[in-house]
């Protein structure tokens, strides 16, 4: 008769792993640290919550002692982790198993987009995040008609939450980094390896093609699109124009599909 091994295989264990990730609710603990050796990591103390979390794993899911969720820091390290106390005295979880790292980005590419009206910026925050952008600069643009309070701390803080729930939604472990609405002439001048300007098909931009870039920098417009002093700003500041194809594309729909070619054109 056969036995099965007492023993997990590694194979097995990943398995496992995956099937803990997709069916456990994943809960963003910015503080906890990531671990240096995955393999030989034993648990860690137990590890409090933060409030909005603990509020959503005790009054909306309503998880008790003893369930399983998986912590992620945003940074790279996610663990397994069974909660040991749920109560109005907050939520605390002992952590028992480190996931082993996911695979390092190809490069490290950063969207600037145009700031845009209404929930549009939510959108590209969203669909970014899920596509794997290392940061996020909101710009201030000649054609960007924004009131104020939509570039302050609470829009910043807004679409972080927002970055926040689209890494739990995919499994995403690092989350993006929101920087503060910046000016595009600052934008345009970062030291960054490879600067991709999208332009609309009737400015000649080429098509996105294969590269060896360890660092993109990739510019998306407003809904007015850019000014001629800004297409000259970028082209003097080395900025390379692309076109994503014959159409016209919304502004929020632009990001994706950006996105997506330069990534093929990285890995390519």
């Amino acid at each position: 008769m056969c036995r099965a091994s007492a023993r997990e295989t590694p194979f097995e264990r990943s398995i496992a792993a995956r099937i803990r990730a997709v069916s456990a609710p994943r809960v963003f603990v910015p503080d906890v640290p990531i671990a240096a050796d995955f393999k030989n990591s034993r648990p860690y103390e137990s590890v409090t919550l933060p409030d909005d979390e603990a509020h959503h794993i005790s009054r909306v899911l309503r998880l008790k002692s003893g369930d399983a969720i998986v912590i992620f820091n945003g940074r790279g390290g996610a663990w397994d982790a069974e909660i040991v106390e749920s109560g109005k005295r907050g939520v605390t979880a002992k952590v028992t198993r480190a996931h082993p790292p996911h695979a390092t980005p190809p490069a490290r590419v950063t969207l600037a987009v145009g700031l845009l009206k209404g929930d549009a910026m939510d959108a590209v925050v969203r669909d970014a995040t899920a596509l794997g952008a290392a940061e996020i600069i909101p710009m201030a643009t000649a054609h960007a008609v924004v009131p104020k309070r939509a570039r302050g701390d609470e829009a910043i803080a807004r679409w972080t939450r927002v970055a926040v729930a689209s890494a739990k939604q995919c499994g995403r472990t690092a989350v993006p980094v929101i920087s503060d609405v910046a000016d595009f002439n600052e934008v345009i001048r970062r030291d960054i390896g490879t600067k991709l300007l999208c332009v609309e098909p009737a400015l000649g931009g080429v098509e996105v093609s294969a590269m060896a870039s360890d660092a993109v920098l990739l510019l998306i417009g407003p809904e007015g699109g850019w000014s001629d002093a800004e297409l000259t700003s970028a082209r003097a500041a080395g900025c390379h124009a692309i076109t994503l194809g014959p159409l016209t594309l919304r502004a929020e729909l632009a990001p994706v599909v950006a996105l997506t070619r330069v990534w093929a054109a990285i890995q390519t």
